[in-house]
């Protein structure tokens, strides 16, 4: 057993536990959010919650749900649904894709359906209106297009005239898993339920990579085979003083072509990557192979997860997911300060 889930130390207080007895359940609609980050994390939180739509178009990603969740309705393609019809919701969640910018920054036509991605979210709100929705986005989407593409977004959102809109940059380091992973959050809460949103401020890291790791006597050999050029990378990080003693937890990233990118971090792991799943893995030093797919998950704040894809698929999607942790603590201010 691992102590991944330190964080959840910081929602025992008696007030929050009754008013999580007390609530309805929340109705919640969730798109682009790719092995369901937010229903991990209302179920580690115990929230009262009924899934009631997902959306992805990745077939893995659908069995990773489907092998995971239940939400009444899964959607294949959210360009094709109509967004009159969805069902209505109390929070709505969607991780959508930095990609989906390519064209918006022009803020006219929108001719590419790559760059109307963040429509269909805002579609989903308008129709689906939700008491309060949580979006998540990479952190250079705040200078795309020299700030344009955000503050199209935040116009946008600020336009649907029934929401109070803010944003903060997060680190999932700073609430208790330790990945350093900067992703931006914006969140919208309905005007006659908002009594004074605040996003939650950071707590101590007091658990390190190695408190994530799962003592897996049977492990496969192949998570600590090394090829000739990445133990040539483990020498090189020594031998020009980026890494000064192996047996410590430096998690460092050794699927690249020269040591300078090998980006390491001591205890804390670098932000888990996607890429194409299999070439992505960080390498932690301590123990002489690269951290599983399970720690992958742990890195990410997940609680019990059935796997339902390869290895290779898996850590795609880990690297694609939102952290648990910081939706917890978004949950957790939202739910302070709202009446639901």
């Amino acid at each position: 057993m691992t102590n991944h889930l330190d964080y959840l130390k910081h929602f025992k207080s008696n007030d929050f536990k009754y008013k999580t007895t007390i609530m309805k359940p929340l109705k919640v609609g969730t798109d682009c959010s790719g092995i369901e980050a937010p229903i991990q994390a209302l179920r580690l939180l115990n929230i009262p919650h009924k899934h009631i739509f997902s959306c992805d178009n990745d077939p893995h990603v659908v069995k990773s749900i489907q092998a995971n969740y239940k939400s009444k309705v899964l959607y294949d393609d959210i360009f094709k649904r109509d967004p009159k019809t969805l069902p209505l919701v109390d929070a709505y969640i969607s991780g959508f894709p930095c990609q989906s910018f390519s064209t918006l920054g022009k803020r006219a036509g929108f001719e590419d359906t790559r760059g109307t991605l963040f429509f269909c979210c805002l579609n989903a709100i308008k129709y689906s209106t939700p008491k309060f929705f949580i979006l998540e986005n990479v952190k250079g989407l705040i200078n795309h297009d020299k700030g344009k593409t955000f503050e199209v977004i935040l116009d946008k959102l600020q336009g649907l005239k029934k929401y109070n809109v803010y944003w903060k940059l997060f680190n999932t380091k700073d609430y208790g898993v330790p990945q350093s992973r900067e992703r931006i959050y914006i969140v919208g809460i309905l005007k006659t339920l908002d009594k004074g949103f605040q996003f939650p401020p950071p707590v101590s890291l007091d658990i390190t990579v190695s408190d994530v790791l799962e003592n897996e006597s049977d492990l496969d050999p192949k998570f600590g085979y090394l090829t000739e050029h990445k133990t040539k990378l483990l020498q090189e990080l020594q031998d020009n003083q980026k890494i000064n003693d192996l047996s410590k937890n430096w998690s460092v990233n050794l699927n690249v072509s020269n040591y300078k990118r090998c980006g390491p971090m001591i205890d804390i792991c670098p932000t888990l990557l996607a890429g194409n799943g299999g070439d992505c893995i960080f390498y932690l030093t301590s123990i002489q192979r690269r951290y599983t797919p399970r720690e992958y998950l742990n890195l990410q704040g997940f609680g019990e997860f059935n796997q339902a894809v390869s290895n290779s698929k898996l850590y795609k999607q880990v690297g694609n997911s939102m952290s648990v942790n910081i939706l917890a603590f978004i949950y957790k201010a939202i739910l302070q300060t709202t009446e639901l």
